[in-house]
């Protein structure tokens, strides 16, 4: 008797360069994966970072995209401004003195430092949204996303099981509310697929 077999189907690509995201620019962003590391039915196309199955069938969709947000540039000229104060104690100690410690002291200088202060305490940490969904002809059909604090790089991922006809186009779009970059390397950002045996 005669098997009739359908061809294994099943690829991973990896980021290999990093890729600059700017939230105002482009809010959603097609993540690039540019290298295949296999691809055992020719079904990804790197140039397009797009996995077009051949065959209809069940598969399993895995995503991943590590992020690293700018960081903001802090305002240094600050640090030449202070002899333009009028307020004797601050020239001298630059509010480190008893007198301005007691709040007494009403200068410029001193409002804007206690009042970095207390912004500081209030918002200890800055974050933003980020996502990343799974794709197909367009379509969002899975999305992973959370709330993330600025200091730090993320890494999201998104696993999903579809049921794909022959010719549709899946891809990985990734968005978040700070600028930075998608980062490169294959533990870091990858996307995958895999058949599963089914009557589909």
């Amino acid at each position: 008797m005669k098997n009739n077999l359908v061809r294994a189907s099943a690829f991973r690509a990896n980021k290999s360069t990093t890729q600059r995201y700017e939230a105002a620019v482009t809010p959603f962003v097609k993540v690039l994966y540019q290298t295949e590391q296999f691809d055992l039915a020719n079904e990804y196309n790197p140039h397009i970072s797009t996995f077009i199955p051949t065959e209809n069938g069940i598969y399993e969709i895995t995503a991943k995209a590590s992020f690293c947000p700018s960081k903001s540039k802090k305002d240094n000229s600050s640090k030449h401004k202070e002899d333009h104060y009028k307020c004797d104690y601050c020239k001298k100690d630059h509010c480190k003195c008893d007198y301005c410690k007691k709040d007494h002291c009403k200068c410029d200088y001193y409002k804007k430092r206690k009042s970095s202060k207390d912004k500081k305490k209030h918002s200890s940490k800055e974050e933003y949204v980020a996502s990343i969904s799974i794709n197909v002809n367009g379509d969002v059909l899975d999305i992973e996303n959370g709330f993330f604090d600025k200091s730090r790089t993320i890494g999201l991922s998104v696993t999903t099981i579809l049921q794909l006809q022959a010719g549709d186009r899946v891809e990985v779009i990734f968005s978040a509310g700070a600028n930075g970059e998608i980062l490169a390397g294959a533990p870091l950002t990858n996307f995958q697929a895999v058949r599963f045996p089914s009557p589909m």
